[in-house]
């Protein structure tokens, strides 16, 4: 085990290294002159003049060479330092601890919700296979992954908010206003969590060893749980790591629609600012998040098939 994850870091190190190459390239080459934008908040006008953005680019440093401005970006970023927010006016780690916080917040939450209405509604069908309860559960999970987020997340906000008055409308105001942004990310997850659940369940149970252990009389509950739910497992928990991975990079739409302030809305703020540092160092931290989210799935791998070698033959 210590072997294969000392080798899956040393692979994730040029991986980072790359990624980070193309975010720094296609971020440089986007439309739009952050030069610019910044000249003009700083002289609080709408037109900014070719002198304000030539001295707006030598203090941003965007008037050296494309490899230099690479170099130093990565060498800050080896050694911690994510640089200055263009629009902010303050360090970029500054802003991501500050937002990291509310990120945190809202994964857990919606990582409950999906472990609590997905799990046991694929367990469920699976035991009531060909039975009209698993038709409802089919239905169900259908139309609750065929909901557009953006759509759930105004109607929870008209009913809930505006005219049941039950929830706060946005923000981050406690226990309360997390309730209605963990509903919208979660509901599609665990929809297609219970049909994956589902559909692997099904599989194991036409294996030998449940067969056995269902002809020594033990019940439907307990061979689905001390035997099939840890065999069919292993999808269940790929599409948790992608899922994970989502969550701890942040959720745009949902983020924005509740003003959650969260990673999310933090990097769809930078888009809008053109703040470069802001962009390339949350791009950079969802595709670590990403590779770390891979290592924890396939660690768990090995933990529920023992059949699942982590180390190489020798």
């Amino acid at each position: 085990m210590a072997r294969y994850l000392a080798r899956r870091l040393l692979i994730a190190v040029p991986t980072l290294l790359a990624l980070s190459f193309l975010i720094f390239l296609l971020v440089s080459n986007a439309p739009g002159d952050p030069a610019e934008e910044y000249a003009r908040k700083r002289s609080g006008s709408q037109e900014a003049t070719a002198r304000d953005i030539q001295a707006a680019q030598v203090e941003l440093g965007l008037d050296r060479p494309f490899f230099v401005q690479y170099g130093t970006w990565l060498k800050g970023m080896v050694t911690g330092d994510l640089g200055e927010s263009f629009a902010k006016r303050r360090p970029v780690s500054a802003e991501l601890r500050d937002r990291l916080p509310a990120t945190l917040e809202l994964t857990f939450a919606s990582l409950l919700l999906i472990a609590v209405v997905g799990l046991p509604l694929g367990v469920l069908a699976a035991m009531f296979h060909r039975h009209w309860t698993d038709q409802a559960f089919r239905v169900a999970a259908l139309l609750a992954a065929s909901i557009p987020g953006f759509f759930l997340a105004y109607m929870l906000i008209v009913q809930l908010a505006t005219e049941m008055k039950l929830l706060p409308v946005a923000g981050r105001q406690g226990l309360s206003s997390l309730i209605m942004p963990a509903i919208v990310v979660a509901i599609t997850p665990a929809a297609v969590m219970s049909r994956l659940l589902r559909a692997s369940l099904l599989e194991v149970f036409t294996e030998d060893y449940v067969r056995t252990a269902k002809s020594k009389g033990l019940g439907s509950l307990q061979v689905v749980l001390r035997h099939g739910l840890r065999n069919a497992s292993i999808p269940v928990v790929t599409y948790a790591g992608t899922v994970l991975g989502a969550l701890l990079e942040g959720v745009v739409i949902t983020e924005f629609i509740f003003a959650w302030p969260g990673l999310g809305l933090l990097t769809l703020e930078a888009i809008s600012q053109r703040d470069y540092p802001m962009i390339q160092a949350a791009v950079l931290l969802a595709g670590a998040i990403y590779l770390g989210a891979n290592l924890i799935v396939d660690v768990f791998y090995g933990v529920l098939d023992p059949r699942i070698r982590l180390e190489p033959a020798e």
